[in-house]
């Protein structure tokens, strides 16, 4: 059975240079790059990810197997889209993810008296 091969180091920096350009380039949107841990990671190990704004949620987009940009939408589902399609993945993470509310916190009981 034949393995694939991870994409090196330098095509994944540039991929995900290539991504953030276009979500700046299409909506001005600034995105950062940071080390998360994704569903498809093993273990302890962690990869580098896309870090939108907070008009966004944060949302972190991972290249799975080098080949398919993953995001969670607002609903916690997993969508892909394929690293080559930048104008799709701008639209639909766009799409899916445009003005994220945060859930309230819960306040909890007090304990004592009032």
């Amino acid at each position: 059975m034949e393995k694939r091969q991870q994409p090196t180091a330098a095509i994944r920096n540039s991929t995900f240079s290539e991504a953030r350009d276009a979500f700046i380039s299409a909506r001005g949107l600034v995105f950062t790059c940071e080390w998360r841990r994704f569903p498809w990671t093993f273990g302890a190990d962690v990869e580098p990810a896309l870090i939108g704004p907070s008009y966004l949620g944060h949302v972190a987009i991972g290249l799975k197997d080098g080949w398919r940009w993953g995001y969670q939408d607002r609903d916690g589902r997993w969508r892909y889209v394929q690293r080559d399609r930048l104008d799709v993945l701008v639209e639909s993470v766009i799409e899916d993810r445009a003005g994220f509310t945060p859930p309230l916190p819960r306040r909890s009981r007090r304990r004592g008296g009032a």
